[in-house]
Formats: C-alpha cells, sequence, structure tokens
C-alpha cells in the first residue's frame, strides 16, 4: 500500500530539568508516523495535504519544523502540491532553536490506570459548571442539549496537576505564559461534549486550531478568511458513531461554537488532543518507544509547583500566620492579666 512516511530528528537521552544536548551526536532520525495515501485521500482533511502533514508531526514531536524529501538538505516540499501517487519518505527538519523547545507526545497520554488526580472533588464539581456555563450548557460540537453532554477534560483528569503544569509549561509559545495550565480540572482544560463524542475524544475525534504555525484556516476551508479563527473537527475514524446522528451528526470538517473569553482552552491543549489522535492512527510503535523510553521522567516532572501544591502551600503559610497571631495575643493577655496583679 503506497504511503508517506516521515521521520523526525529526536534526541538519544534527555535528562530531566537540563538542556537538551545538541551536538549532532546525541541526535538520530526516527520514523514517526506512517500515512497510506488511500487513508489521507479519504478523509480530506486539507485541500493542501502536506501542510497538514506538517501540522500533525509538528504537534507530535513538539516543535515547529519543515518537511523535506532529504534527511541532509532542508529541500522544503511544496506546502501546496497535491499528494503524489506512489509511496514518499518525508524529514522534518527542526533549528536547534525549536530543538531547545521539543517537548512530543506523551504515547500515554490518554493512559488512566495511574496517576490519579488528587484534587478535591469540589474542584471536579466547579469544572463541570463552570465549563457547562461557560459553553452555554449545549454540545460545542453538535449543538445537542446537557442532558446527553459531558464536561469533557482535554487532558484526561486522571494525569492530574503536575502533569498539565509540566505539559503546557514545556508546549507554551505566549511571551506572557497565559497559555499555562496548572490545574487538571480548570475550565481551560474542558470542552462541553456530548457523551458519544467525549468517548472518542483523542482517539477518534480531534479539533483541528487555526491558525497555527504550519496552517492557516483557509488551508481547511478556501472559502474562509485565512486569520480568522477556528477549531476544526476532524474524525479519524469516520464510520464509528462517536457522535449522535440525525440532524446533529457533524461532518468532518465542521467547525466548533467557540466561547470568546480568556476561559476557552489554549491552543497547546487542542494540539495534544489533535497529537494524541494522530498518534492512534498514525503513529508507529517505533516512535512510541522511543519516546516512552527517552521523555518518560520528563512528563511527570515534579519541578513544577501544581495548583494543588501552591494552595497546600498558601494554607500552611496562613496556619502559621495564624498561630502566630494567637500566640502574640496570648501573650498579649498575659502581660495585661501579669500588670493588673501588679496593682
Amino acid at each position: 500500500m503506497a504511503a508517506i512516511q516521515v521521520y523526525a530528528s529526536f534526541p538519544r537521552a534527555v535528562a530531566p530539568g537540563a538542556k537538551l544536548n545538541l551536538k549532532p551526536t546525541n541526535w538520530c532520525w526516527v520514523h514517526c508516523l506512517s500515512l497510506p495515501l488511500d487513508t489521507l485521500n479519504a478523509l480530506q482533511f486539507s485541500p493542501r495535504p502536506y501542510k497538514w502533514i506538517r501540522y500533525a508531526i509538528g504537534v507530535v514531536v513538539g516543535a515547529e519544523g519543515d518537511l523535506s524529501s532529504s534527511p541532509d538538505l532542508p529541500d522544503i516540499v511544496d506546502y501546496n502540491a497535491g499528494l503524489l501517487s506512489e509511496s514518499t519518505i518525508l524529514y522534518y527538519h527542526t533549528s536547534n532553536k525549536e530543538r531547545r523547545k521539543m517537548f512530543p507526545v506523551d504515547p500515554d497520554l490518554e493512559r488512566t490506570e495511574s496517576f490519579t488526580s488528587s484534587i478535591p472533588t469540589t474542584r471536579l464539581a466547579h469544572f463541570i459548571d463552570d465549563v457547562k456555563e461557560r459553553d452555554g450548557s449545549t454540545c460545542v460540537m453538535t449543538g445537542l442539549d446537557e442532558i446527553l453532554c459531558d464536561a469533557a477534560h482535554l487532558l484526561a483528569q486522571t494525569k492530574g496537576d503536575t502533569y498539565i503544569a509540566t505539559y503546557t509549561q514545556r508546549r507554551s509559545r505566549s511571551t506572557t505564559g497565559d497559555d499555562i495550565v496548572q490545574d487538571i480540572n480548570s475550565v481551560r482544560n474542558g470542552l462541553f461534549l456530548n457523551g458519544f463524542s467525549h468517548k472518542g475524544l483523542g482517539k477518534h475525534i480531534a479539533f483541528l486550531p487555526t491558525p497555527n504555525f504550519a496552517m492557516d484556516t483557509a488551508d481547511i476551508d478556501p472559502t474562509a478568511p485565512p486569520e480568522g479563527r477556528r477549531y476544526t473537527t476532524h474524525l479519524f475514524k469516520p464510520d464509528t458513531p462517536f457522535y449522535l446522528g440525525g440532524r446533529n451528526k457533524p461532518p468532518s470538517g465542521s467547525p466548533l461554537r467557540i466561547s470568546d473569553t480568556p476561559q476557552w482552552p489554549p491552543a497547546i491543549l487542542f494540539d495534544a488532543v489533535y497529537a494524541g489522535a494522530v498518534l492512534q492512527h498514525f503513529g508507529t510503535e517505533t516512535l512510541k518507544e522511543e519516546v516512552a523510553a527517552t521523555w518518560k521522567d520528563t512528563f511527570y516532572s515534579s519541578s513544577v509547583m501544581t495548583a494543588t501544591e501552591a494552595d497546600y502551600k498558601l494554607i500552611m503559610v496562613e496556619r502559621a500566620a495564624n498561630a502566630e497571631k494567637a500566640q502574640k495575643q496570648a501573650q498579649e493577655r498575659e502581660a495585661r492579666y501579669e500588670a493588673r496583679k501588679g496593682h
């Protein structure tokens, strides 16, 4: 079967908390994606498929770069060209500046048997209420009523605070850090979705944010303004009913209803979900094994203070201040008592 095989350069060793070693001897090409041409043509995610491939490998690798037919010279592909009919090998080249920022997607992004969140259930209740209120109590994908919907986490709740804090800090592209999320139950980590779509999120359903480093919105819909902000529904397995049918059935390529508030999730979390779906359908075992072996300790780094830890520290500070205040008041009372005794 004809396919496009995509390779990206990965470090041989990664030390948590340390800068990546950029020496050429520390880097090697890894076979990351296998994209059957028949599947790409059937999915029709973009009329400019090479731009989509560039985005897909970019969010999987966690660094911006360019596609080339050569592993040595960055002879950049024609991003406006159509797909060839024969098998092709492409190499994803990244600069040293981008390599310093590199943070690949976790192959266990959706694994839920461990790393249970320690956030109190009241935070989960607030998460549900806040997501529902922000999104108007109807599914942002289909418009279905709240009785058929859930407040879905983009990064799974079971990953916990440290995970989302580490992920968004490492993936942040904002000069102000406003795309960093430290609370797994933050409203910014949620979408109000119908229950069927919730089950398929990050597996067979993902939402592509545009503009991004590789694509503008016209690369998804040629009739749309290029710089128009959009989140496009992509069904990686269109024949799987991860949505409710009838008039609420959204075609692949339909836009989400966006809440234009600061509480809307940052694009890097949509990228994470999209990367998970790409990995699910097109990722190679070589990539999964390479990333798991080299980056696992970094994914679950404890170097970032989470919302829960920050709250705990604040509580301890307040308790210490209250104890000091109580002790001072007791000393003052005792001094007044001794003064009265002296008279």
